[in-house]
């Protein structure tokens, strides 16, 4: 999912967390994409090569370059279980809240809208629950925005 509906959705769903979430707004953006920051390598292996070999590249490819273990179910366990312990050792930040739910948030996005390997580093199987083909990502992306725009204003404004 883009890094737009990512922001919107995640503010969206913790407007109903988390008391005054408009001054959480910056937070909340840059934790809703920090798991997608394992995605710059592969736009900058995309710059390098030639169209004819962007054009052999297959979906495989794609999920190789773009998505890390970081971005399955092992990376957001160990992510969500440091938040865990920092929480139980006393850190009762609002900050580790939103950072927290905007990472679990996103995951679930992506679970339910990309190809995944939930089952990665044991399993390297590629999934993808609703959206087989490119042109379906494709509409399902603008729609989902659209949608995520819409759902941000309503609690925003």
């Amino acid at each position: 999912m883009n890094q737009l509906a990512h922001i919107f959705l995640t503010y969206f769903a913790l407007s109903f967390i988390i008391p005054d979430t408009q001054k959480y707004l910056l937070p909340i953006a840059l934790f809703a994409i920090t798991l997608d920051f394992d995605h710059v390598p592969g736009y900058v292996k995309m710059l390098l090569i030639s169209k004819k070999e962007k054009a052999k590249m297959q979906l495989e490819d794609y999920v190789n370059w773009f998505r890390t273990a970081i971005q399955e179910p092992v990376g957001i366990i160990t992510i969500e279980l440091v938040f865990l312990i920092l929480y139980i050792y006393g850190i009762k930040n609002i900050y580790l809240l939103i950072a927290s739910l905007s990472i679990a948030i996103h995951w679930l996005i992506d679970f339910l809208t990309v190809h995944t390997r939930p089952f990665d580093p044991i399993n390297k199987r590629i999934i993808s629950l609703f959206f087989h083909s490119k042109k379906q990502r494709v509409v399902s992306e603008i729609i989902i925005t659209i949608l995520s725009i819409i759902l941000f204003l309503s609690v925003y404004i």
